[in-house]
């Protein structure tokens, strides 16, 4: 028994060393264009969720805050059910670059999208994958900040896309306007 919990221990730690390296070294791969808002709709209403009936209720809220002209955008998922719920997520392509949730969206208040950055290159994401269990009524916090963006004001949709339960879902918050001056 201690054998393996300190086989597990040492996975755990070897993990956290190598994953910055990992992510970091997204951005030397190069990019590609994060998704289109337009083939990736951000879906209905102020915190919606798209997921199979079998999983419990998820609800998500977004802030963002404009430093600069860097946006920090901070998404909360909450687990409205009554049971544990097992999340599990990994790194993905969004907004230019390799990361890990929130994912956002970012159009002009007329309602124009905002391209994403891009690179010349092809840009991939190591393939870790990160699992938390959320108690009844517990929230989980992720922050991501993102390039910085020309002055003006901004609608910013943040989702996140894992599993609960094993089935794939999306929790989406309503939008937020930040403004970048």
């Amino acid at each position: 028994m201690t054998a393996r919990y300190a086989r597990c221990m040492f996975c755990r730690v070897l993990a956290l060393l190598v994953l910055p390296a990992l992510l970091g070294s997204c951005a030397l791969l190069g990019g590609l264009p994060g998704p289109d808002p337009h083939e990736s709709p951000p879906g209905p209403g102020p915190a919606a969720a798209v997921f199979p009936q079998s999983i419990p209720p998820l609800t998500a809220q977004a802030e963002a805050a404009a430093t600069g002209r860097e946006v920090t955008v901070a998404l909360t998922v909450q687990n409205g059910s009554g049971q544990p719920l097992l999340l599990r997520y990994a790194a993905q392509v969004n907004w230019g670059s390799c990361g890990l949730p929130p994912y956002v969206a970012l159009a002009r208040l007329d309602g124009t999208a905002v391209a994403a950055p891009t690179s010349a290159g092809r840009l991939t994401c190591p393939e870790l994958q990160f699992s938390r269990i959320l108690a009844p009524g517990e929230t989980l916090t992720l922050k991501r900040t993102l390039p910085p963006l020309p002055p003006g004001t901004y609608t910013l949709t943040g989702w996140f896309d894992g599993e609960a339960g094993g089935e794939p879902l999306r929790v989406q918050a309503g939008p937020v306007v930040v403004e970048v001056k």
